[in-house]
């Protein structure tokens, strides 16, 4: 063998040796053709990685749990994909079935502001809730891109065993109703529907969709009373209108209702004070017949800070003219300011005489407003003495509030997914407390020879209730009516007890023939008719108008 020849074996060798791994081939020939075609350009690549794609990483979650037992579930999963995680369009849902409930929710979201980017892993934290039935029941999820179009792996198929729960008391929300004062407490079945008719459509550039109107009566000589209403979108307006021939509604049919007729236009109220911005009535307010006045209240959902102005007073006189008072603020007990903001209602004159030294004014209604704000973790209520035009401050004697640490009951229909604030878990199906999803927007004293009492028109968030994305979402709503025993109110105005101690003597779910939000409410003591304005009541197009329904309280 030459040197030459030696060495042309030394370099083929050492060339081999350098070679990327490739399957067997059976000669130098192959091998360098292979090399070839490596080194040539290629067009497109055969194989591209999906845009959105997911693996399992990891799960936890119970092996067993309470029939309606609330439980914290995680599950990991890793962005196998291109594209980046984020926002409302990606989220974990449940399968086998798809989009199944059986856990409460058929989602679990991907915290607010957090993006998931090719490569990471994610943990999808939530509560869940389990079945109210025994069972073993299937638990399994997988990511999902707008609803439609499912990604990469799902969770392993694990069976949850559901046990049976101790036995339930019974609703704890509605007792006997008890006596006081020789009366009897008012309770659900004190009342009759008799019908409902519409609120206008539109007055002057006001509409009635997507606003929140208040409701006052207003007698007249001729003795067709009035009702004062006022729409807040897009411009604020204050009309009057009389009241039609009530129609019952069946089966939701909204059609042969009839519109109460626009009789005065009072046009937009506004307060104005050097340094103070203005404000205008959005919540519920009350009318003295005999100083034609209208007391009125603003509030601001997403307040922060100081506590702005909330009550103000207009003099509606016969000649048209309009004369403001106010507007003022309040100082509320413990600071709870957004408890008294909703709205402003009479008392009657024998509970002021007898608990409220003459006091004929209170303010409320409760419930959560936006930013954690300083609001009464339940319904809530608060005298006032009558509005000094010198003064710029009223001090407010409560009746009712409830504070962070000891919350309005309610019914146990609902689990907080994911929300720190006033996130308390129901206890059951039958008990739990009020959460930052449950409202109260309207209620009113009523007075008749047999009963009486304190009616709060509450709005209960059931199912999941989150915070999703700078929003509070619920699964649904139920509409409830709370009563309360005067003598309980009046014992918290002489401070004979603490206003979170009044405790409602019954409650009761209402479902309104049409509508679901009451947002003014008022009583007429010669008829004994209640008039509500319920919001977002009948659709017509892709908006939803208000009604008023009335009941006869017997």
């Amino acid at each position: 063998m030459t040197k030459r020849f030696q060495s042309l074996i030394a370099l083929i060798t050492l060339h081999i040796l350098f070679l990327p791994v490739r399957p067997l081939v059976t000669s130098v020939t192959e091998a360098c053709a292979q090399e070839s075609q490596a080194e040539a350009p290629q067009a497109s690549s055969p194989i591209h990685a999906a845009e959105y794609d997911a693996a399992l990483v990891g799960m936890s979650v119970p092996k067993k749990v309470t029939a309606g037992e609330v439980f914290a579930a995680t599950i990991s999963m890793r962005n196998t994909g291109t594209k980046a995680w984020g926002g409302w369009p990606i989220r974990l849902r449940s399968v086998n079935p798809q989009d199944n409930l059986s856990w409460g929710t058929n989602y679990i979201l991907i915290a607010q502001g957090t993006s998931v980017r090719p490569g990471e892993e994610y943990t999808f934290r939530s509560n869940l809730r389990a079945p109210a039935n025994p069972g073993k029941i299937n638990f399994q999820w997988q990511v999902c891109k707008d609803g439609t179009t499912w990604l990469g792996e799902t969770t392993p198929g694990r069976i949850v065993e559901v046990v049976a729960g101790p036995a339930e008391a019974g609703a704890t929300l509605a007792p006997a109703t008890r006596t006081s004062d020789g009366k009897r407490v008012l309770a659900l079945d004190d009342f009759e529907y008799l019908g409902s008719f519409k609120a206008p459509k539109t007055v002057g550039d006001a509409r009635g969709a997507f606003s929140e109107s208040g409701l006052a009566l207003r007698p007249m000589a001729d003795g067709r009373d009035r009702l004062l209403m006022n729409y807040t979108h897009p411009t604020q307006m204050l009309f009057e209108i009389e009241i039609p021939a009530l129609v019952k509604v069946e089966d939701g049919e909204h059609a042969g209702l009839e519109t109460a007729e626009v009789r005065k236009i009072w046009g937009p109220l506004k307060v104005v004070k050097p340094g103070q911005q203005a404000i205008g009535p959005n919540g519920g307010f009350t009318w003295f017949e005999e100083t034609r006045t209208l007391f009125w209240t603003s509030y601001h959902g997403y307040k922060t800070g100081n506590a702005p102005p909330v009550l103000a007073a207009t003099t509606l006189s016969d000649d048209g003219q309009v004369t403001h008072g106010g507007p003022w603020y309040i100082s509320a007990p413990d600071g709870l300011y957004k408890s008294y903001w909703g709205g402003v209602i009479g008392l009657p004159e024998t509970f002021a005489d007898m608990y409220t030294d003459g006091k004929r004014l209170a303010l409320g209604f409760g419930g959560y407003y936006s930013i954690c704000g300083s609001a009464s973790r339940g319904p809530a209520l608060g005298t006032i003495p009558h509005p000094d035009p010198k003064q710029t401050s009223l001090p407010v004697t409560a009746l009712l509030y409830h504070p962070h640490d000891s919350p309005s009951p309610r019914d146990g229909n609902y689990f907080n997914a994911n929300c720190g604030f006033w996130s308390d878990q129901p206890d059951g199906p039958d008990k739990g407390t009020w959460t930052y999803d449950d409202w109260c927007r309207a209620g009113t004293f009523i007075d008749t020879p047999a009963a009486h009492g304190y009616v709060a028109f509450v709005r209960l968030g059931t199912g999941r209730l989150g915070y999703d994305f700078g929003a509070i979402t619920s699964a649904g709503t139920s509409q409830y009516w709370y009563f309360y025993d005067p003598k309980q109110l009046g014992e918290a105005a002489r401070g004979q007890k603490q206003p979170w101690q009044t405790t409602p003597s019954s409650t009761a779910r209402v479902n309104y023939p049409l509508g679901r939000t009451v947002t003014g409410a008022c009583f007429d003591a010669r008829t004994r008719r209640l008039f509500l304005c319920v919001t977002w009541a009948y659709p017509e197009g892709k908006e939803s108008y208000p009604v008023v329904h009335v009941y006869k309280a017997r």
